[in-house]
């Protein structure tokens, strides 16, 4: 998630076709930094439903926007959230981020368990002791059933104006 100010979907502000119709940031302040901001809590928004229903269409700015949904993602852990990014988005950008998540957030791996388990490969806690195992692991991403525009998800409820 990103700051209100600074989110193309802001009533005000933004560049987006669609806006936002309750946005999180309130203060006064062009950066938030001395009260609540959106870009510090993990719930989803308008932003993130956006995302979810786009990635199916390889839409430009739901890919641009898709590190900061990971982030609420991660931030709340929203295991759902994290699912949809994975089942919705292309293998560009599955590899994206499990890239991401296993540099900057390895323990964070155990909100994919779901898709590991329903290819018998067993949880993981984070990439310690992989090792050769990874390319499995990988894989298991990739050939997620449920990924790439073949399955709907149940986050669409949030995007208005189609």
């Amino acid at each position: 998630m990103m700051c209100c100010r600074k989110c193309p979907f802001n009533p005000v502000t933004g560049s987006a076709e669609q806006r936002c119709r309750q946005p999180l940031c309130r203060s006064q302040r062009h950066d938030c930094l001395s009260g609540f901001c959106a870009a510090n809590i993990g719930s989803r928004c308008f932003q993130d439903y956006y995302v979810i229903e786009r990635l199916y269409q390889q839409d430009a700015l739901a890919e641009e926007l898709v590190h900061n949904s990971l982030k609420t993602a991660l931030i709340g852990r929203d295991r759902a959230l994290l699912l949809s990014l994975f089942q919705a988005g292309s293998e560009r950008i599955r590899l994206q981020l499990w890239h991401w998540l296993e540099i900057y957030e390895p323990r964070s791996l155990w909100l994919l368990n779901p898709i590991f388990a329903a290819v018998g490969l067993l949880p993981l806690d984070t990439m310690i002791g992989v090792g050769s195992r990874r390319e499995q692991y990988i894989g298991a991403i990739m050939a997620n059933p449920y990924s790439g525009g073949r399955y709907r998800p149940v986050l669409t409820s949030g995007v208005q104006g189609e």
